[in-house]
């Protein structure tokens, strides 16, 4: 079996298990009792969390194998859903949560990310479609079953069932081949482009829109968990379809200022559309278009021309946990709405399809 296809399988199993309740997270700190301005509180303190996890990880898997950082963070990651299982309802338990969620968290997306780096071969966009096929699977089946889970048993029993997927979904990598190699790390922004850097500070909108949107869902729209899980499953199914179908007979990189501009006019949609039958069929839209803007993205994070993966992905972890902990800052302190926090989203998105990083023509033409 080839490492794409080990590293696959391990996208499939982990990714479903991180999904089952981390994308419910703001949903249970609202229903808890915490405000809209605590939540945006607790995403500050998580990523500034995140931006020393993400750094003192890579640091980590040039020391020891990537595979025992993977084990702690999978216990950490689950201790934290059972800390908030148990935790008060006051701002010291809120950031105790964040800080253990972004330990938990993001050690594991910057291997995630390290190990992708290693494994597509360059230039492969089918590649980065397969390992985006296999996110979608994940999202579909983790959504609705974690929120049947939640509101029938509890999250006791997601935190086991958390640990022992991660735990499983480790299996494939024992024998994935050539990733354990030593770098040399030296954390500098001149080696990426600038036009790269600006998209990947813009595109942290989408990340927060997708992030907000199911504590949106559930005060604008129906106040079920189990709702949200339909609407990701719908968005699933349309993403597949997307990366499945189109992906490569659209020239997504040449057209991604226009699709962008399309998928921004199905954002402000989405929002100002209550019903929850007609917010479904935007869902479907939303994960045609969304996945196309990811599509662009992964090609522009998992860039095979970088010389040196570990300093590289410090760098490119540093602006996303960054750029989100200072907006998360700026919506707390000035008590902005959801809503709102959504609109401005959309205007980041929309500036992020004219500053995207612009590959080589030939890059270009081995893509299609």
């Amino acid at each position: 079996m080839s490492n794409i296809k080990k590293y696959n399988i391990f996208i499939l199993i982990s990714t479903f298990a991180r999904n089952i309740i981390e994308i419910f997270s703001s949903v249970l700190l609202y229903k808890m009792g915490y405000s809209i301005k605590d939540i945006m509180f607790f995403y500050f303190v998580l990523y500034i969390t995140a931006s020393l996890t993400n750094t003192i990880s890579i640091y980590l898997i040039n020391i020891i194998n990537y595979k025992y950082v993977l084990i702690v963070s999978s216990l950490i990651y689950s201790y934290a859903f059972y800390y908030l299982n148990n935790m008060s309802n006051n701002i010291l338990s809120l950031v105790i949560f964040s800080m253990i969620l972004g330990l938990g968290s993001y050690s594991y997306h910057s291997i995630r990310h390290y190990l992708a780096l290693n494994v597509i071969e360059k230039d492969n966009r089918v590649h980065i479609g397969s390992i985006l096929i296999f996110n979608y699977i994940a999202y579909i089946l983790s959504s609705y079953i974690g929120a049947l889970i939640t509101d029938n048993f509890g999250l006791i029993y997601v935190v086991i069932i958390i640990f022992a997927l991660s735990v499983l979904s480790m299996i494939p990598l024992i024998s994935i081949k050539n990733i354990n190699k030593k770098e040399k790390i030296n954390i500098s922004l001149k080696s990426i482009e600038k036009n790269k850097i600006l998209f990947f500070i813009f595109e942290q909108f989408k990340v927060m829109f997708l992030m907000l949107q199911p504590l949106y869902l559930f005060l604008y729209v129906k106040k079920d968990m189990e709702y949200i899980g339909i609407f990701n499953i719908v968005m699933g199914i349309s993403s597949i379809i997307f990366v499945y179908f189109f992906v490569r007979k659209i020239k997504v990189d040449k057209y991604f200022w226009l699709l962008n501009i399309v998928f921004c006019v199905v954002l402000i949609l989405k929002i100002n559309i209550f019903s929850s039958i007609y917010i479904l069929i935007i869902a479907f839209l939303e994960g045609l278009f969304s996945r196309m803007y990811e599509v662009v993205s992964s090609e522009n994070l998992y860039d095979k021309q970088i010389d040196n993966t570990s300093s590289y992905l410090i760098v490119v972890e540093l602006i996303f946990c960054i750029t989100n902990s200072v907006l998360y800052l700026i919506f707390y302190l000035f008590n902005i709405d959801v809503k709102v926090i959504l609109y401005i989203c959309i205007v980041g998105i929309f500036i992020s399809g004219f500053v995207r990083y612009k590959k080589s023509s030939q890059n270009n033409e081995n893509n299609v």
